[in-house]
């Protein structure tokens, strides 16, 4: 005896090639809901694919693109937005702390600071005449500005951006304007100075009242000037310092203060600015105008003075 499904109706499975016989009423069922449920549907005309809301890329800059190619070719350029090649650029660059040298052809040089201070403003490093040798940036860092113009172009920003550069020369700062483009010096956003005073700015000597150190003197306005100017600049820390053995120019300091400190009230960029004075007897109570300069004396100093006062009463 041959077995058949009893839920496939025996005509269907017997000749399933004969199309003059009616499929099973269950069939017709399904397939009457089918029509009906294609009827309902509502019919929105053809399909459109959606412009998407979120740019793959960036705002065109007519004066990049004049200067360099577009790179579409690259995946990196291709895919990748501005904003998130920016984000690997400053990922590639990671924040240190930079000092300068500078060689005999007045070259400038740098090495990573040995106490890796993000938190000191001052450090034990030292500069030796003619540069020194140290830890270098990462590799990554100068390898990505060769790849090509349009990657130097973007990511050379990032190159000082995100570093503290913590010059222990005046002489460091002076020749920033002459040995880097003013677009690459606006993009330091914090600074550090270690200045040591060879001699007084605005002192003069003799019946004539001539400057006694007209070098020095020019060079303590231009180095205010030059921080002045800097347009990215957000934190800046200065340490005025007097090396001589007796504190020679604390007497004279005291008299110019108030000459001293008058170009620095030109200094109203940025957000935070701490200026220590040289001396333990200088006065903090000077009106700076607009600048945002915190004044303060020498550590450990102002406790000193403090103790003094409590054993004299």
């Amino acid at each position: 005896m041959r077995w058949a499904p009893s839920d496939i109706p025996s005509g269907v499975n017997a000749n399933a090639n004969d199309k003059s016989k009616k499929p099973h009423r269950t069939y017709s069922i399904f397939a009457s809901a089918s029509r009906k449920l294609k009827a309902a549907e509502p019919n929105h005309g053809p399909v459109h694919r959606r412009k998407s809301t979120i740019s793959i890329s960036s705002i065109p800059d007519p004066e990049l693109d004049a200067r360099t190619q577009g790179q579409g070719q690259s995946l990196f350029f291709g895919r990748l937005p501005l904003e998130i090649r920016r984000i690997v650029y400053e990922y590639v660059n990671e924040g240190e702390t930079v000092h300068l040298t500078m060689g005999a052809k007045k070259r400038f040089g740098h090495f990573v600071c040995e106490d890796g201070g993000v938190g000191e403003v001052q450090c034990g490093c030292k500069v030796l005449v003619g540069g020194r040798e140290g830890r270098r940036l990462g590799r990554e860092c100068m390898a990505l500005l060769r790849v090509c113009r349009r990657m130097y172009t973007e990511a050379v920003p990032h190159l000082y951006t995100p570093h503290t550069f913590s010059l222990l020369h005046l002489t460091h700062l002076l020749y920033l304007p002459s040995r880097l483009p003013a677009p690459r010096i606006n993009t330091i956003r914090t600074l550090r100075l270690r200045w040591a005073i060879r001699a007084l700015p605005y002192l003069r000597r003799g019946p004539s009242k001539r400057l006694a150190y007209p070098e020095d003197t020019a060079n303590w306005a231009n180095a205010w000037s030059i921080m002045a100017g800097m347009q990215g600049l957000r934190d800046l820390y200065v340490v005025l310092a007097d090396p001589s053995r007796d504190s020679m120019w604390e007497r004279n300091w005291k008299e110019l203060e108030e000459f001293l400190l008058e170009p620095v009230k030109a200094v109203t960029r940025p957000w935070t600015f701490e200026l220590m004075l040289p001396y333990a007897t200088c006065s903090l109570d000077h009106d700076m105008g607009d600048s945002p300069v915190k004044l303060s004396k020498p550590e450990g100093e102002d406790e000193d003075e403090d103790e003094d006062e409590d054993e004299d009463e």
